[in-house]
């Protein structure tokens, strides 16, 4: 009876994860670290950036990570080791400028039951999906969803262009801010475009996300949201774009999910 309680526990709290929890990120230790000083880039996962929750992996939880700067990708290790809740690595940026770091995130198959799964979708805003879920009549049809996480994250080391954040970056799915978010100053507003297979995402939800607030905005027919950045601090930009799989590809799930951040800090 004792071990039937736990599992049966452990199965609630595991429902409860798959509804929270979701958010991945990069941050740095230090926004603006000196050029040729050693910086700790961090992955962190929870439900309110920057508050972080333990952070699980497997040995292959991301297979993409590199570092770009004005003059192309830098060497960086490959290494993440897991300290305080998340795993980190040390990055040294050789040259004053802004950096682009830009990972993805292994990805994964989740199945949910259909209640579970349109609740999710509600509370992440992903309103296509769930739009299209209830003109099929599947509200309570079960879900299974492979999805990746694909995150970026802007940082400055004195002066120097940043004209390359505001470039795709060739990931399949990306936020592309259209001016560099290094130097965004408080009550200022940056524009990104939400990018999915290299084409502009269309009514998605994107909020913006800091400590003790947060904005959203939808992304129009060329893919962009415009966010009130109102105050100084580090701050995520986050979207989660769904597409149903058909084809040859639904033998592999019902849905395909693309879980976006961009990360920065606002001006020193």
């Amino acid at each position: 009876m004792f071990i039937r309680t736990l599992v049966c526990l452990a199965l609630v709290a595991l429902a409860a994860s798959r509804l929270g929890a979701h958010d991945f990120w990069l941050a740095a230790g230090n926004w603006a670290p000196a050029s040729g000083t050693p910086v700790t880039i961090t992955a962190g996962v929870g439900e309110h950036f920057p508050a972080r929750t333990k952070f699980s992996s497997r040995p292959d939880w991301f297979d993409q990570w590199r570092v770009i700067g004005a003059a192309g990708d830098i060497s960086v290790g490959k290494d993440f080791l897991l300290t305080d809740m998340v795993m980190s690595t040390a990055v040294t940026l050789p040259a004053p400028g802004a950096y682009l770091g830009v990972m993805r995130v292994t990805p994964r198959t989740i199945e949910m039951k259909g209640q579970e799964f349109t609740d999710y979708l509600k509370e992440e805003g992903i309103e296509t999906a769930l739009a299209a879920r209830q003109a099929a009549g599947e509200t309570d049809k079960p879900a299974k969803e492979v999805y990746a996480r694909y995150a970026k994250v802007a940082l400055r080391t004195g002066a120097g262009s940043g004209a390359h954040l505001t470039r795709p970056a060739g990931l399949r799915a990306e936020f592309v801010p259209e001016s560099d978010p290094t130097t965004v100053h408080p009550g200022q507003t940056l524009t990104v475009q939400l990018l999915a297979e290299g084409k502009p995402v269309a009514g998605a939800t994107v909020m913006a996300v800091t400590e003790g607030a947060s904005g959203r905005s939808v992304t129009d027919a060329g893919g962009r949201a415009t966010l009130t950045i109102d105050r100084e601090g580090a701050w995520l930009i986050k979207a989660v774009h769904m597409e149903r799989l058909t084809g040859a590809r639904a033998a592999d799930g019902d849905w395909e999910s693309y879980w976006v951040t961009l990360s920065f800090h606002t001006a020193h």
